[in-house]
């Protein structure tokens, strides 16, 4: 038995070493008519090429080993006030006077990397900043975490961004206030009280594709969840699935939904006994693939050749692996006793940064070098070491200190929320800048 970690919160589950699940799954993918699923073939990491650092722009090195990177607080920074990371020599600088981050798997700034979105703690608020300066450009008081914030990825309309509101899906400029429905989708789906991937979906990384699930408001009991939706933004295409279309005696309700990174599936977390998130055809005619063993915590790595791999934590054998959508091909990359058994992870989605995704870990100790730290890990197993996140954990609000960190569309910033060595301390936001194309030296 291992003490493994879902996020933050300790579990305790048998460490397995094959995937007892993976042969039955593609027995069902079979009989659904998807893609042919072979046998996974599973690669270790390749460690043999790592060295001790990789060099970067003014000052900055990327750690290849397991330095123990430590945090050295002293007073709370200023506003856009930068402290280096000794030992990598980031400079870690603060964002923002209160706000969050609000997770991992989505950028929290515009595609120019000129605004950021400021989540408020209330989780139904949030303000719009000028990154470079701090100045508010908007302020959004009825539209926050739950309204499901995504910037607009493409330099056609930089200060858009997208939200949903009951069944209606919309989108507003940052700078103008302009407020559009995109599309309402009372009409696809009648019964449906609220259009939601329940914060942690995506859409596709052109903002093309859009998956979602429907709900429904009852009187008593949790709101259940009856069909799923799909959008293509560009051509107006809707397609929905509820359970039978799916296979399912009832549908249940995923932990999430969300669009892969390049447009080609909605990825549906699924809550069934055996906890597989599940790749859909975009029209959910088939289902393609399931692209892990249980649902816990999860990004994307897109790699040079357009392969989409599905990075998450597997609790049964303690690896982090990758799983490719278009072949099934099993990837492990980092055996979570390295990390140290007390850490809780978050993954980001990769976006430019291609081969490469952020690890951000939340531990209550900083013994072991991978506890509480800004980590690279590539597809291959090999790891770039930025920052100590600076963050005290658990804190007044566990959820809220496990500073879930995520990545700029460009690749080259790294935010997330940090209470600066104080667990009672208010949220603020930091960041630090990478050299450029990074992923590529």
């Amino acid at each position: 038995m291992r003490w493994l970690a879902a996020g933050c919160v300790l579990l305790v589950v048998a460490a397995a070493t094959v995937h007892a699940t993976w042969p039955r799954a593609q027995e069902q993918a079979a009989a659904d008519g998807a893609v042919a699923v072979p046998s996974p073939e599973v690669t270790e990491p390749d460690t043999t090429a790592a060295s001790d650092a990789a060099v970067g722009d003014a000052g900055f090195t990327f750690l290849r080993d397991r330095t123990l990177l430590t945090a050295e607080y002293g007073k709370l920074p200023a506003l856009r006030e930068e402290r280096v990371q000794a030992g990598t020599g980031a400079r870690i600088r603060r964002v923002s006077a209160g706000g969050l981050v609000v997770y991992s798997r989505y950028t929290p700034v515009s595609f120019d990397n000129r605004l950021i979105v400021i989540h408020g703690e209330d989780s139904t608020s949030a303000r719009i900043e000028e990154l470079a300066t701090g100045k508010v450009v908007r302020r959004l008081p009825k539209i926050g975490e739950v309204n499901e914030i995504r910037w607009h990825y493409g330099d056609d309309a930089p200060s858009r961004f997208y939200y949903v509101r009951d069944m209606q899906f919309r989108q507003m400029d940052a700078i103008t206030g302009k407020d559009e429905l995109v599309h309402d989708f009372s009409a696809d789906a009648p019964n449906g009280d609220q259009l939601f991937t329940d914060v942690e979906g995506d859409s596709s990384d052109d903002s093309r594709y859009w998956c979602w699930m429907v709900r429904r408001e009852v009187p008593e009991g949790s709101y259940p969840v009856e069909l799923l939706v799909s959008y293509d933004r560009v051509t107006g295409t809707v397609a929905t699935a509820d359970a039978a279309r799916l296979g399912r005696s009832e549908m249940g309700r995923p932990n999430t939904i969300e669009s892969s990174p390049l447009g080609t599936a909605c990825v549906v977390h699924w809550p069934d006994d055996e906890g597989r998130p599940q790749a859909w055809r975009r029209d959910f005619s088939a289902m393609i693939r399931p692209v892990a063993v249980d649902a816990t915590h999860s990004g994307w790595i897109v790699d040079d050749e357009g392969d989409e791999w599905f990075v998450s934590q597997n609790n049964r054998n303690d690896w982090i692996e990758a799983v490719s959508l278009r072949s099934g091909r099993v990837r492990r990359l980092l055996h979570h006793g390295d990390l140290g058994w007390d850490n809780g992870m978050h993954f980001s989605k990769s976006y430019a940064a291609r081969g490469w995704l952020l690890l951000s870990t939340c531990s209550p100790g900083n013994a072991e070098w991978g506890e509480n730290q800004l980590v690279m890990l590539g597809l291959d197993g090999r790891i770039l070491r930025i920052a100590h996140t600076h963050n005290a954990y658990p804190g007044d609000d566990a959820y809220r200190n496990e500073a879930a960190a995520a990545l700029s569309h460009d690749g080259r910033s790294v935010y997330w929320t940090g209470n600066w060595g104080d667990g009672n301390r208010r949220r603020d936001v930091y960041a630090i800048d990478l050299p450029s194309q990074w992923w590529k030296r």
